[in-house]
């Protein structure tokens, strides 16, 4: 290129630049023709729920212009063409409805998007920097806590406040709700509003403030995010499987804990009232008798109560009252034999099944606003007072059998599968034989180990129950659980099935033990039994009675060098009460009692 094009063309780009940049002063000096872009809201969720399911966007004009609007995507892609060279006022604010759609009327994805105003005849396009947010996924939340768990509305000097706490979205009124649990479905007792705080304050009333009856008391929150998207936790509407420990309630006017292990005589019985402090009267008494052997008032929840050193073995009721609130405990106190002089004779060891009755007491441990079984939860926590005043199958199963052994004069020691679990109090390879007083549906791995090593071994065993031996759950401290399966076979191998019939009697088949020697050949009347299907392995049968000769209910069985005695029926103890007019049952049972005693 020659020296004088170079000049020349480096004198038209000099022109070139110092146009450009006259034209961009001048616009610059131009008033914009978009003075704001607007969305209200600006977070908004098309879901047709009836909240925030539109936008208004738009734009003010600082002139009269033609122009197009659009709704782009983050790209820039065009996904809604409000309208085409529209002619609109100056010096005004546009505003239009968007619900969120493209053209074709399809919703489009959630995610963020921008507005674009368009002037063709000035070749002019303003963008929006203000983004909207379309959003239609429901946000999370859950409950977090509900302080304190126990609360008893309307006792002296209790006013409470349950503070319920949750995590997620915050609005100016969230709304809670409680329902009830127990008994049925939840039942929705009270809805209110909490604060942005994340809280809500409950002072345990309900509608036109009456107070909330005893029981369990689970609560929901529902809240919406920004663009409107409702949620509510726990969902769906509560249930033990989605509560959260620690975010449900229980209504407990007065409550009494104490040990579920064997409590020797002369020691002291640690239990608490609750759930809040207060004076109190307590009484010890055997358990059916009404004299009592150590009585006293306390203030506070602690109560410490020391068993006579010469206390005879057997169950006793701690009995608490303040004013007309009663609760009761049972002791199982390992002391005296029954009768004088028994000291030095073999006696059967009693065991009574905590670990059942706990299993089955309905009262919220970790609470999440249900109540927890075995049969329902993982976990069941130990230190729970009786929902019913006393355990589960307490009346029906074991309260019958320890007032017969009373009113006998038969001997026993006694302890409790928590005792045993944990290898405190009398040992299993101490004792003749073996009494479960009540069906032991669960019981820990090792000490159905245990159990069938010590029948194996000599040992003889008597179960006063159905259905007994079939489960294993864990324990670690003062929690039970988790709880296995319900197993083919119990421990010592027997196979057996649950029968439902009209009231009868246990028809004897065989009796090689004598345990029916001189009776009626039709025994008690009932109408639960639990036939047996198959003996253990290697098993021989000694006594047998029910309803099918090949099926009996009521067997004894060897069990190598050792013997298991099942009555058959979990209703064999109510009937040595019911059966008044009846000998077969309590001489079955006193005879059982014999074999266990090691006679026979």
């Amino acid at each position: 290129m020659t020296r004088p094009l170079v000049r020349v063309v480096f004198a038209l780009l000099v022109v070139a630049t110092i146009a450009a940049f006259l034209v961009t002063q001048q616009l610059k000096s131009e008033f914009p023709l978009v003075i704001r872009f607007a969305a209200k809201p600006i977070n908004f969720s098309p879901n047709e729920d009836g909240t925030r399911d539109t936008t208004r966007i738009g734009f003010d004009l600082s002139e009269p212009a033609r122009v197009t609007f659009s709704v782009m995507d983050m790209e820039g892609n065009e996904v809604r063409r409000m309208f085409t060279d529209r002619e609109l006022a100056g010096d005004a604010k546009h505003r239009f409805r968007w619900d969120g759609r493209d053209d074709d009327g399809r919703r489009l994805p959630d995610g963020l998007y921008r507005m674009r105003v368009v002037r063709r005849d000035e070749g002019r396009v303003i963008d929006s920097a203000k983004e909207i947010n379309l959003d239609t996924r429901p946000p999370r939340a859950e409950l977090t806590s509900a302080t304190p768990s126990v609360i008893a509305p309307g006792e002296p000097g209790q006013r409470p406040e349950v503070r319920i706490r949750y995590r997620g979205p915050r609005n100016e009124a969230p709304v809670f709700r409680i329902f009830r649990t127990g008994e049925g479905p939840p039942r929705l007792v009270l809805r209110f509003r909490g604060n942005e705080s994340g809280e809500a304050v409950w002072d345990g009333r309900l509608r036109e403030g009456r107070l909330a009856p005893p029981g369990d008391y689970a609560f929901t929150v529902q809240v919406r995010d920004r663009a409107g998207n409702p949620t509510e936790a726990p969902a769906p509407i509560p249930a033990a499987r989605v509560a959260r420990p620690g975010t449900g309630v229980s209504v407990r006017p007065f409550t009494l804990t104490g040990p579920l292990e064997v409590v020797p005589a002369g020691a002291v019985a640690r239990l608490r009232v609750g759930p809040f402090d207060r004076s109190f009267d307590f009484v010890l008494s055997r358990y059916g008798q009404t004299r009592a052997i150590v009585s006293g008032e306390r203030i506070g929840g602690l109560l410490r109560v020391r068993v006579p050193r010469r206390t005879r073995t057997g169950v006793y009721l701690v009995r608490v009252r303040a004013g007309d609130r009663r609760a009761v405990w049972p002791l199982a106190v390992a002391g005296l034999p029954q009768t004088p002089g028994a000291a030095d004779r073999a006696r059967p060891l009693m065991v009574l099944p905590v670990l059942t009755w706990q299993g089955l007491n309905p009262v919220d441990g970790d609470h999440d606003g249900f109540a927890d079984t075995l049969p329902r939860s993982p976990r069941v926590t130990l230190d729970r007072p009786w929902a019913g005043g006393l355990p589960p199958r307490f009346h029906a199963e074991t309260a019958p059998l320890l007032r017969f052994l009373d009113a006998a004069g038969l001997d026993y020691d006694l302890t409790t599968d928590l005792s045993l679990a944990r290898r405190e109090g009398p040992a299993l390879g101490n004792a003749p034989g073996v009494a479960f007083g009540g069906s032991e549906l669960w019981l820990t791995p090792e000490l159905g180990r245990r159990l069938r090593s010590y029948a194996r071994g000599g040992g003889r065993v008597g179960s006063f129950g159905a259905d007994a031996f079939r489960r294993f759950v864990g324990l670690s401290g003062e929690r039970l659980g988790p709880a296995g399966r319900r197993r083919p076979a119990d421990v010592f191998g027997e196979r057996t099935a649950a029968q439902r019939t009209g009231a009868a009697p246990l028809e004897v088949f065989q009796d090689d033990l004598g345990l029916f020697e001189g009776l009626s050949p039709l025994i008690g009347e009932f109408t639960l039994f639990e036939r047996s299907t198959r003996l253990p392995p290697g098993a021989t049968l000694r006594s047998s009675a029910g309803r099918d000769l090949e099926q009996p209910a009521f067997v004894a069985y060897g069990l190598e060098d050792g013997m298991v005695i099942r009555t058959g029926t979990a209703q064999w103890s109510r009937e040595l009460e019911e059966s008044r007019l009846s000998i077969e049952v309590p001489r079955v049972t006193r005879r059982i009692w014999a074999l266990l005693s090691g006679r026979g």
